[in-house]
C-alpha cells in the first residue's frame, strides 16, 4: 500500500485534534516516532501485512511502544486492522508539520556536504530566525552531491548556496 495525504491525513488530524484537546503534545510526537520507527523496521523486513504474520502477531510488535498510551494503541489496533500499518512513519510527520504550525515554528531542511558544529547551527538558526521573524526548527542532513556549501529549503523556498547549485546556474548562463 502507497501512503497518500488522503490515507494520512485524516488520522493525522484526529490525532492533533487529540493532542490539542488533551495537552499531550510531547507525549504524541515522542509515541509516534517509536512506533514511526517500528513500523518503518517490520516493513523493511517484510512483516506487516505478511499472511504468515497476522493481525494479532503484528500488534505485538507495537504493544510495548504504546502500552502506557491507551489511545495510541487504538490506533495501532486500527491501522492494523485495516491493513495500514505501514503509514505510521507518514502520520509521525504529519503530526510533526501540523505541531510546528501549531507552535509557529518553521521547519529549515539544511542540506550540506558535512555535519555542521553546534556553532555553525546557532549561526544558521539566528539569520533564519532575523530574516523569517518566527523560531526555526532545523533539520540536517548531509548529501555529497552539493560539493560544498549549503542548501536551504524553508517554507516552500529554496536557497541554494551550494557548489554544485552556483555550477549549475553558471552552465545555465553560459548556454
Amino acid at each position: 500500500m502507497i501512503a497518500n495525504s488522503t490515507t494520512v491525513q485524516p488520522y493525522t488530524k484526529a490525532i492533533f485534534a487529540l493532542a490539542l484537546r488533551d495537552q499531550k503534545f510531547a507525549e504524541w510526537q515522542t509515541t509516534l516516532n517509536l512506533l514511526a520507527l517500528i513500523a518503518a523496521e517490520c516493513k523493511k523486513r517484510a512483516l506487516l501485512n505478511n499472511p504468515r504474520v497476522g493481525c494479532k502477531r503484528e500488534l505485538e510488535f507495537f504493544y510495548d511502544a504504546a502500552k502506557n498510551f491507551p489511545i495510541a494503541y487504538n490506533l495501532v489496533r486500527v491501522l492494523a486492522k485495516h491493513k495500514k500499518l505501514e503509514i505510521l512513519p507518514n502520520i509521525a510527520s504529519g503530526y510533526q508539520k501540523l505541531l510546528l504550525e501549531h507552535q509557529k515554528i518553521l521547519e529549515a531542511q539544511i542540506t550540506t556536504t558535512r555535519e555542521l558544529t553546534p556553532a555553525q547551527k546557532e549561526k544558521l538558526t539566528k539569520a533564519l530566525q532575523k530574516r523569517y521573524q518566527q523560531q526555526i526548527s532545523l533539520q540536517c542532513q548531509i548529501d555529497d552531491k552539493l560539493i560544498g556549501g549549503v542548501r536551504i529549503n524553508i517554507d516552500g523556498q529554496v536557497i541554494d548556496g551550494s557548489i554544485r547549485g552556483m555550477l549549475y546556474r553558471l552552465k545555465q548562463s553560459l548556454l
